[in-house]
């Protein structure tokens, strides 16, 4: 990345995305025009607004949501660092993300693409990104809530907008994708470097991202919609993410002002200590029986522990000087944020395959499926004898296990990305057979593990349109069946 790539992710998060909106030319007081707001854009640059989208979401994604979706999804734990309320059920982090995710990722987004489709010639490589950006963070948005505002959010035109159905919302988001796909082409103008900091303005890697996010939507949604079992039978002929060079990855650096958002925490409010996420028991029974080599890279020992001494905390089981913590290289200050990888890939094909949405059968599913384990093993650094082992050992997918042995590497290979891992575990099999199993810890506020956040209260109490009653936090959204 080039200094300018650097200068821009900088310039975005000092004036956040309000301060890029007003970059833009302003109304004005002339020849009568009484009713123009002399304070309100009238036009907007589509590429400073998607760059200031970018960086909003991916801080969003990488911060806020992070403490919380990982220690609800017990790949962390808390070691009781944090107290239940907030280790376990944090509401405050996640009010506040829902508010950014509308005000300053989705308002600007379709700031950014009327702007574009008003312009003549039409930038369609441009509109494309921006509807693909758009369906990525719907996508991740209605995951996490719900039922949320879509066909009525974020232009600025409905004072309370409607929540709709997740079925709706995350069908409007393949229809999203669909169209977007349509519109790229060779020559129209399009958001390059340094304000498309994900894939430079290549458009033949933000056509392979949107055929993966519609790939993974869809399986998302099958095992509540029998009927998209098609739809992903259909994607086996379409070009996706084929190599880590494809990869959905949002840049940091190792200086001030551009460092990875878990690097700054831990580096300013603990010296660069890490004591704050703790090894979950939970990862560990799914990692010790079969010598897991990924265990070393995910976590470290505790600072009154032995070189090579491991021990995991179940809950909100208080820590001590010997408990394992979230290893510090997966906090470094340059650690890209990842979106879809190509072992998410690899191990979503081969699930596709189990189960017969693509032809192959179990044989070729089991090939799948160990590719995409050595690509996750691979990406962390891992020895390739050491993932030769590991790989060669694990069982042959059959008919009885694949399910099994499928859902532990998938939640495995999501470890730092807890809102995939999230969404992974509910969709991981019918109620009461979810894998790994989860367990609410002693003295949750709810009878059950989360399952989804909760609205803001600001959204609640303001907007006569938020679902009532209120979903409780242990109730499961509607692809979670």
């Amino acid at each position: 990345m080039t200094n300018r790539n650097h200068t821009m992710i900088q310039q975005a998060r000092r004036l956040g995305v309000t301060a890029l909106v007003g970059l833009a030319t302003v109304g004005c007081f002339e020849d009568g025009a009484l009713n123009v707001d002399p304070n309100r854009s009238t036009t907007a640059e589509p590429a400073l607004l998607f760059a200031g989208a970018e960086v909003k979401f991916s801080l969003l994604r990488v911060a806020e949501l992070t403490w919380p979706v990982s220690l609800m999804n017990q790949q962390w734990a808390s070691g009781a660092a944090w107290g239940l309320q907030q280790a376990q059920y944090d509401q405050t982090r996640v009010r506040s993300a829902w508010g950014s995710i509308y005000t300053d990722v989705l308002k600007n987004l379709v700031l950014a693409r009327r702007e574009a489709e008003s312009r003549t010639p039409k930038p369609n490589n441009t509109i494309a990104q921006l509807k693909i950006y758009e369906a990525f963070v719907y996508s991740q948005t209605t995951y996490l809530w719900g039922d949320i505002p879509f066909s009525e959010a974020a232009t600025g035109d409905v004072d309370f907008p409607k929540f709709d159905t997740q079925q709706d919302v995350l069908n409007g988001t393949i229809k999203m994708l669909d169209d977007a796909i349509a519109l790229i082409d060779a020559t129209s103008a399009r958001i390059t470097a340094p304000n498309d900091l994900y894939y430079g303005g290549d458009m033949a890697k933000w056509r392979r991202f949107a055929n993966s996010l519609k790939f993974r939507i869809l399986m998302t949604m099958v095992d509540a919609d029998a009927s998209k079992s098609a739809a992903i039978g259909a994607m086996a002929t379409q070009t996706m993410i084929a190599s880590r060079g494809d990869e959905m990855k949002f840049p940091y650096f190792d200086s001030p002002g551009r460092q990875n958002p878990r690097f700054s925490f831990t580096q300013i409010f603990r010296g660069g200590v890490q004591q704050d996420w703790y090894a979950s028991k939970v990862m560990f029974d799914e990692m010790v029986p079969l010598n897991d080599p990924r265990l070393p890279i995910f976590y470290q020992p505790g600072p009154g522990a032995s070189a090579n001494e491991f021990l995991s905390l179940v809950g909100v089981e208080p820590r001590t000087p010997r408990s394992s913590l979230v290893h510090l290289n997966l906090l470094k200050a340059n650690l890209p944020e990842v979106s879809f990888s190509y072992s998410e890939q690899l191990l979503l094909e081969a699930e596709a395959i189990a189960r017969g949405f693509w032809p192959g059968g179990i044989g070729i599913a089991d090939a799948r499926y160990r590719t995409g384990v050595r690509e996750s093993m691979g990406a962390l650094g891992v020895p390739t004898a050491s993932i030769d082992t590991y790989v060669n050992a694990l069982p042959t997918l059959n008919a009885t296990n694949w399910r099994r042995e499928m859902n532990r590497q998938q939640w495995l290979d999501l470890f730092m990305r807890p809102l995939e891992a999230w969404v992974q575990w509910k969709r991981s099999g019918p109620a009461g057979q979810e894998y790994p199993v989860l367990t609410p810890p002693q003295g949750a506020l709810v009878g059950n593990v989360v399952r989804r956040l909760t609205y803001r209260s600001e959204e609640i109490n303001s907007n006569p349109n938020t679902p009532k009653p209120v979903p409780q936090l242990d109730a499961r959204v509607w692809f979670d069946k």
